[in-house]
């Protein structure tokens, strides 16, 4: 796991997904290149300026708004400016003023002293806060890099795993002439946001990109069109491919008794940045259609999600066969 560097305050005015923002700058404008936010969690000071520090985490934005100017206004005014003096001199990265809302001239000398930067938006402050916290979200989340390919299969972000060389781009290319939608090949470049979400995308160097063996590199827009690729997609399934080996049998039992004990016989789970999602592994071997077999796991995930199960409802007509003395044939009631 890899965790992204602090980002300096300056980003904020220069990133377009904030320009809606139109951000101001009140005070603090020689440090927006040195102050750095290491935290993507917004804080709103409601304590701190009742005179409780404890709580203020470096690295953080401080949005205030009409609720904290309207505490402010019950104070005599020199207590008032020495609340906010007093979370300017902490090691917050900005204070962010919501609603258009005017710090005292104090607060603002103060904060041009100490390099304080005090941004200023008209918007609402709830609408502030959403729109910086998706921003630092995605900007300072955690990432890592996994060999394979990631594809949207009935919009499910779908990566498939495996050694070199055992057809997961083949597989890629088979699922998008069926309809579905690269996102990477190779370098699946995945983050962790919103504590529990898996957003996967493509290297940049390798956006578009397909390698096959044989072939070479075709970019999927120009042979398929734009509705081919997506940029980028939760990832909440893995499909891992294994090299088909000899005949063998399962032992007697274990595939029932995993049913039993409430498991899916061909899934496990995967572990990615400390999140689990479901995985399916499957053989490969000559004659086998992979393509259909990964979109049959992800059909099998949906319905699931349903509260659909196939192995419950076999489990349910074997349990009414045994309760009959049935050995399963010549009752063609559940048929």
């Amino acid at each position: 796991m890899k965790i992204p560097a602090p980002i300096p305050v300056q980003e904020l005015l220069d990133a377009r997904a904030l320009a809606p923002l139109g951000f101001e700058v009140v005070a603090g404008s020689q440090a927006l290149g040195r102050r750095m936010i290491s935290n993507p969690r917004i804080q709103k000071p409601g304590l701190a300026l009742a005179g409780y520090l404890e709580y203020v985490r470096k690295g953080r934005l401080q949005v205030l708004g009409q609720s904290e100017f309207s505490y402010l206004e019950t104070l005599p005014p020199s207590e008032a400016d020495a609340r906010m003096i007093a979370l300017a001199d902490t090691d917050v990265s900005a204070l962010v003023v919501a609603k258009g809302l005017d710090p005292s001239p104090a607060v603002v000398a103060h904060c041009d002293t100490v390099g304080m930067p005090i941004l200023r938006t008209h918007l609402q402050t709830s609408e502030v806060i959403a729109r910086i916290a998706n921003y630092l979200e995605e900007r300072l989340a955690p990432w890592t890099q996994v060999h394979g390919v990631l594809v949207e299969v009935y919009s499910v972000g779908t990566l498939i795993t495996g050694a070199p060389g055992i057809g997961k781009s083949e597989c890629a290319l088979e699922l998008v002439y069926r309809g579905h939608r690269l996102v990477a090949d190779d370098l699946v470049v995945i983050r962790r946001i919103r504590h529990s979400q898996l957003l996967g995308s493509a290297h940049p160097d390798l956006l578009y990109m397909l390698e096959l063996r044989g072939v070479g590199i075709i970019d999927i827009r120009s042979h398929f069109g734009n509705s081919a690729a997506s940029l980028e997609v939760d990832v909440t399934l893995a499909i891992h491919l294994e090299k088909f080996e000899g005949t063998g049998r399962p032992k007697r039992g274990t595939w029932e008794d995993r049913l039993r004990a409430g498991g899916d016989p061909a899934a496990t789970n995967h572990e990615i940045l400390g999140v689990s999602i479901p995985r399916f592994s499957m053989a490969v071997a000559p004659g086998r259609d992979v393509a259909i077999m990964v979109e049959t796991a992800v059909r099998k995930c949906m319905l699931a999600e349903r509260g659909i199960h196939d192995e419950q409802e076999f489990l349910r007509r074997v349990d009414i066969r045994a309760a009959r003395g049935h050995d399963g044939q010549g009752d063609d009631e559940d048929r």
